[in-house]
C-alpha cells in the first residue's frame, strides 16, 4: 500500500507543481529530477518489501528494572548416511552431525543408515539492566547435543549441557568487558554459513570456552582482546587433552566493515604443554584467521581462512592435534590451514539455498602414524523453506572426505568419505 501511495505521488507531481509554482520558475529538468528521486524511494521501499524475513527477537519482560528474555528453538534432524569405508561413524556423535575425524577409513561400505534426533533443541535466558551510560547483559543457554547420558532404547532422554554462561558489562558506548563461557574470540560466528548440520563445513573454526574479553571501539571498527581457557592436544600423548598449560590462550581480533563487506581479522598465541614423569615440555604457537560476509543484494557470500602451527582443536572440531610428542620428548608443532566459501541465494521471500565448499590440510612430519589425518574436504548444498516467520523446513546434501598420511605406504586404503541427506524442521520461539 505504501508503494502504491508513493507511486501515486510521483505520478501526480507535475500537476501539483503546476498548481503551486509559476511555470517559468520550475523547469522540466527540475521536475524530472524530483520524479527520479521519488522513483528511487519507491525502489528502496520495494526492496524492503521483498527482503527476507528475519527471525524476530523474543519479547522482553521487565522485572524490577531488569529486562528478561526467554527463547530458544525446537529442532528435529533426520539423517540418511552412507560411508564408503564403514557402516557408521567411528563415534556416535558423528551420526548426530558432521564430525570430520569420525569418518571411517579402511573398512567395507555399509548400507544407508537412518538416524533422527532432537538434541540440538535449546533454551536460553538473557537479562539486560541499564546503569547510567552503560548496561549489564547476561546470557545462559543449554541444549542436549553431545551429551554422554541417554540412549535410544525407550525414552531417548539426554542430559542437558552448558553452551553459554557469561556476563557482559557495557561500560559505555565504546567499551565492554565480558567474562564467562561463550564463542572463542578467535571464531567469527557471524561468518558461519546457514545450514541444517549442527556445525557445517570442515574448514570452519568452532570453539566455545571460558574467557575474559575486553572490547573497545576504534574508529569505525572494534578491537578485542581476550584471555581464554587453554587445552593441549598432541599426537603420541597419554592424555587428550592435556591440562598442563601455565598461560591462557591470548587472542586479538579486529572487526569492521567496508561498504557491503563486513570482516574480522584475528590472531592467537597459545602455549602447547604436557607433563610426564615429572618432566614438563612447552612450546608457544600461533594462528591467524580472516573471515567475513559480502552482501550481494539479498544474497551473500561468506568466507573464512585460517592458518598456523597452533590451530589444533580450534579447526574443524579438533580434526587435527596441534603437534606431536617426538621420541626425545620434544613437542613438534604442525602447520595447518583450512577454510570455506559459502554462497547464499534467495529464490523468493520464503525459499533460499546455500552452497558451501570447504577444505583443510596438515603438514604432518614423517614421525606420525599411518592413520594420522592429513586432509579433509566437504560440500554442503541445501534448500530451506520458511512458510511463516521463525519456522524453517529443509533438506541438505552433505559430502565429506577424510584422508590419512599412510606414511609407511602399507595401507591399501587411505581415504574415506561420507554422503548424507539431512531433513530438518525448526521453530524459533
Amino acid at each position: 500500500m505504501m508503494i502504491a501511495m508513493v507511486g501515486g505521488t510521483a505520478a501526480t507531481l507535475p500537476l501539483m507543481a503546476s498548481a503551486q509554482e509559476d511555470s517559468a520558475s520550475v523547469t522540466a529538468a527540475e521536475l524530472q529530477q524530483r520524479i527520479a528521486e521519488l522513483q528511487a524511494q519507491v525502489d528502496r521501499l520495494a526492496a524492503q518489501q521483498t527482503a527476507p524475513v528475519q527471525d524476530p527477537e523474543p519479547e522482553r519482560k521487565t522485572f524490577g528494572g531488569t529486562q528478561i528474555q526467554i527463547g530458544g528453538y525446537v529442532k528435529l534432524d533426520s539423517n540418511f548416511s552412507s560411508y564408503s569405508d564403514g557402516s557408521s561413524a567411528t563415534a556416535g556423535i558423528g551420526e548426530d552431525f558432521l564430525v570430520p575425524s569420525t569418518i571411517p577409513i579402511g573398512g567395507d561400505s555399509g548400507d544407508t543408515r537412518y538416524h533422527a534426533q532432537a538434541k540440538s533443541s535449546r533454551l536460553f535466558i538473557k537479562s539486560h539492566s541499564e546503569y547510567g551510560s552503560g548496561a549489564i547483559n547476561t546470557h545462559l543457554e543449554i541444549d542436549a547435543m553431545a551429551g554422554g547420558q541417554g540412549d535410544e532404547r525407550i525414552s531417548n532422554s539426554y542430559a542437558q549441557r552448558l553452551r553459554h554462561a557469561y556476563v557482559d558489562w557495557q561500560m559505555d558506548g565504546s567499551r565492554s568487558l565480558l567474562a564467562g563461557q561463550t564463542w572463542s574470540t578467535f571464531f567469527n560466528v557471524g561468518a558461519l554459513p546457514e545450514g541444517l548440520d549442527f556445525v557445517g563445513p570442515v574448514g570452519t573454526l568452532f570453539e566455545r570456552q571460558p574467557q575474559v574479553r575486553y572490547s573497545h571501539k576504534l574508529g569505525s571498527g572494534q578491537l578485542q582482546f581476550a584471555a581464554e581457557n587453554p587445552a593441549t592436544t598432541l599426537y603420541n600423548g597419554a592424555e587428550n587433552p592435556y591440562d598442563d598449560n601455565s598461560t591462557p590462550d591470548f587472542v586479538v581480533r579486529y572487526n569492521n566493515s567496508l561498504g557491503d563487506l563486513s570482516y574480522s581479522a584475528a590472531s592467537m598465541s597459545r602455549e602447547l604443554a604436557y607433563e610426564a614423569d615429572s618432566e614438563r615440555e612447552s612450546r608457544r604457537g600461533y594462528a591467524v584467521s580472516l573471515s567475513g560476509k559480502y552482501q550481494l543484494g539479498r544474497d551473500d557470500l561468506r568466507f573464512m581462512y585460517s592458518y598456523g602451527n597452533a590451530l589444533g582443536r580450534y579447526l574443524g572440531l579438533n580434526s587435527y592435534r596441534a603437534g606431536i610428542i617426538e621420541a626425545d620428548g620434544e613437542i613438534n608443532l604442525i602447520d595447518q590451514h583450512g577454510g570455506f566459501v559459502a554462497l547464499r541465494h534467495f529464490w523468493n521471500e520464503q525459499l533460499r539455498s546455500n552452497l558451501v565448499l570447504s577444505a583443510t590440510a596438515a603438514d604432518n612430519p614423517d614421525t606420525v602414524s599411518d592413520m594420522t589425518a592429513a586432509a579433509y574436504r566437504s560440500l554442503h548444498l541445501n534448500l530451506l523453506y520458511s512458510p511463516v516467520p521463525k519456522m524453517t523446513l529443509g533438506g541438505e546434501y552433505i559430502f565429506a572426505s577424510k584422508e590419512v598420511e599412510n606414511v609407511s605406504g602399507q595401507l591399501t586404503d587411505d581415504e574415506g568419505d561420507l554422503q548424507r541427506l539431512q531433513f530438518s524442521m525448526k521453530y524459533v520461539f
